[in-house]
């Protein structure tokens, strides 16, 4: 049988799609809390940012580059498709952001219910709270 060639990409060029170096905006392992309960310092400090939604819990890193932890619960977040969204776009927003070479570890934790529709207002709030750790 012989292979069909296969139809050009339809994706962006290289030098458009990654406009940022990508070592400088990524989420290797070291941005994360590898072992299972690792993050409960963390949770456990008294430093915290409320939101309406989240509460970014904040302790003092233990080097150079920050960590993210996200502590969701199917009671918050019943479906598991929602989890996952909503661990994406914490994750994306903290990749983007600053805070990352700080040396702080971070840990995003729901306040209430998570609606799908408020999606945008939650990015915005990760953003504002991320900024908010920034400027104290």
């Amino acid at each position: 049988m012989r292979a069909v060639p296969r139809a050009a990409s339809a994706s962006l060029s290289p030098s458009i799609a990654m406009a940022r170096s990508p070592a400088r905006e990524g989420f290797s392992r070291r941005h994360r809390f590898t072992a299972r309960g690792s993050f409960a310092p963390a949770l456990r400090s008294p430093r915290k940012l409320r939101g309406s939604t989240i509460v970014l819990n904040v302790a003092e890193g233990r080097g150079s580059t920050s960590r993210l932890g996200i502590a969701l619960t199917r009671r918050m977040v019943p479906l598991a498709s929602r989890r996952n969204f909503l661990k994406r776009l914490v994750r994306e927003a903290f990749r983007r952001h600053e805070v990352k070479s700080r040396g702080i570890d971070c840990v995003v934790a729901l306040r209430k219910p998570f609606d799908a529709s408020a999606a945008a207002a939650l990015r915005d709030e990760v953003r504002g709270l991320l900024d908010q750790l920034l400027s104290r």
